[in-house]
């Protein structure tokens, strides 16, 4: 079984930016693209046989017998302009944890996997 930790990029930054500019319409906006966009994700992976371990915020963690990054990727590149994800892959939690720290490390809207050592795909 493989694991896959999907998270979204700068996320946090956009709320404390709206935060900095006093713009409560900016965070709703943010808010609500957030919240569709991690539904949708959810759906699509349910759709494709993902079993969804955790659902939050601008996060999901979900496993599968074998996920395929680059399709992933691709996937989410093409849900909205205006929110990146990059994703870590792993062989248990913790694998797929620090490949997410790896590629978010390495730049964003990444992918990565770790087993035994880290691979990348942009």
């Amino acid at each position: 079984m493989m694991y896959a930790y999907i998270d979204g990029d700068d996320i946090g930054l956009k709320i404390e930016n709206s935060f900095m500019e006093n713009d409560e319409v900016r965070l709703k906006h943010v808010n609500e693209l957030v919240k569709e966009t991690v539904n949708k994700i959810t759906y699509e992976l349910e759709s494709n046989n993902y079993i969804i371990i955790f659902g939050g915020a601008d996060g999901i963690i979900c496993k599968k017998e074998k996920i395929e990054v680059q399709e992933l990727l691709f996937y989410l590149r093409g849900i909205t302009k205006e929110l990146t994800f990059s994703i870590g892959v792993g062989m248990c939690l913790r694998d797929a944890f620090l490949a997410l720290r790896y590629a978010k490390s390495s730049g964003k809207d990444i992918g990565a996997i770790y087993q035994e050592e880290f691979t990348l795909f942009k």
